[in-house]
């Protein structure tokens, strides 16, 4: 693509109450949410069979596990009786390949869901244990990452939205990859001003001066190099303020730009690989492949003002067998960005709620922002 990226006219942001409005987050939720496909985690959070995880997707707890035969599967969280969760814990381990709801006792086997038996003396001749199984939930599992969704009704289209990227991502082999390190977050902020801030970097220079340092192009106050009209000309100039990617003799995302561990060959020997490929799927989900190691960040709304942010750091096997190898040099530095991206999200929340204010304004280099809103308008049915 050889046009430059930005808008030619500045353009309304959504409306500000869609930031903090109830029926708005609440119709986010039906139209999106329970039918979009969203990221849980990397599948190696269930290595042994019979381990298990729990996740809420708007206010539904699901239940995802791997069973006797090491397949995964996924249920909501809830025994058939009277609607207790089965597995309170947030992940933990089955005994067996058995389901036993804490309340009453319903047992139903682990591989399909269906009810083994109940805790009643006597069954009612009405009563047809085969109707009574588990929920079932969509799951898929792209190249080790983990999705559901909660409409059956929805067919697997996911890796149409990481065509661009298919190539690189099967070259990996992410699926076995370690996950060496878990970050969460709970921040006091609409979910979507979490994706706004991640789609422009006009804030940058003010916010990330690290980052900025290490990623010249963001200290312009640019996502990428075509965000500038004048791009073609620029480019000349031997620098990556111009050209684009980690400053000259930088590596990685650390804070002193250096690797310190084994590259990854299959980054190294990509196409225009300039430090780091990001790979987005809204509502949940982006990735971030640098040549050391690749970081997972999941995006999962709580309530209308508060979103649950949480990454996992992969690594090759080779790379954590070394045992100089010092994982704090990549996850501090991006551990401090994603603070600082917290923060400003936050304050952003707490203007949304001043009356004197109904939109907000985008301004060219905040195209991004522009595609995410067309792409929520389009999900909830609202054009303008």
């Amino acid at each position: 693509m050889s046009k430059f990226y930005s808008l030619t006219k500045s353009v309304n942001s959504i409306p500000l109450k869609w930031y903090y409005d109830l029926n708005h987050f609440e119709k986010e939720q039906l139209k999106i949410f329970n039918k979009e496909w969203i990221y849980v985690c990397h599948e190696n959070n269930l290595k042994e069979s019979l381990s298990y995880l729990t996740i809420k997707v708007s206010k539904v707890d699901i239940l995802i596990l791997k069973d006797k035969l090491n397949v995964l599967k996924a249920y909501l969280n809830t025994c058939r009786h009277r609607g207790s969760v089965i597995c309170p814990n947030q992940n933990g381990k089955l005994k067996n390949n058995i389901l036993i709801c804490p309340y009453h006792q319903w047992s139903y086997n682990a591989s399909d869901g269906k009810l083994l038996k109940t805790s009643s003396f006597k069954i009612p001749k009405n009563f047809k244990i085969s109707n009574y199984g588990l929920k079932k939930i969509n799951i898929k599992i792209w190249n080790g990452l983990i999705f559901i969704n909660l409409d059956k009704k929805i067919k697997w289209k996911i890796k149409n939205r990481f065509q661009d990227y298919n190539e690189i991502v099967n070259k990996l082999g992410i699926e076995k990859y370690e996950v060496a390190h878990r970050w969460k977050k709970i921040i006091k902020c609409n979910w979507k001003l979490f994706w706004e801030n991640y789609s422009e970097c006009l804030h940058c220079p003010n916010i990330h001066p690290d980052l900025t340092k290490l990623v010249p192009v963001y200290g312009r106050r640019m996502v990428d190099i075509k965000d500038d009209p004048n791009w073609k000309k620029l480019k000349k100039i031997d620098h990556p303020k111009f050209q684009g990617g980690l400053r000259k003799g930088a590596e990685t995302w650390s804070f002193d730009g250096s690797a310190h561990g084994k590259k990854i060959k299959e980054v190294e020997q990509s196409k225009n690989f300039q430090g780091f490929i990001y790979i987005t799927t809204w509502p949940t989900m982006f990735l971030v492949i640098f040549i050391d190691h690749i970081r997972v960040v999941r995006i999962l709304p709580k309530t209308n003002s508060e979103t649950e942010v949480s990454a996992e750091w992969l690594f090759p096997s080779d790379t954590l067998k070394d045992k100089n190898y010092k994982i704090k040099n990549v996850v501090d530095f991006s551990v401090k960005v994603m603070s600082e991206d917290s923060h400003a999200c936050e304050l952003n929340q707490q203007g949304v709620y001043n009356p004197a204010y109904k939109t907000g304004i985008l301004m060219p280099e905040e195209y991004e922002i522009k595609r995410f809103h067309d792409w929520l308008r389009k999900k909830i049915k609202i054009l303008k």
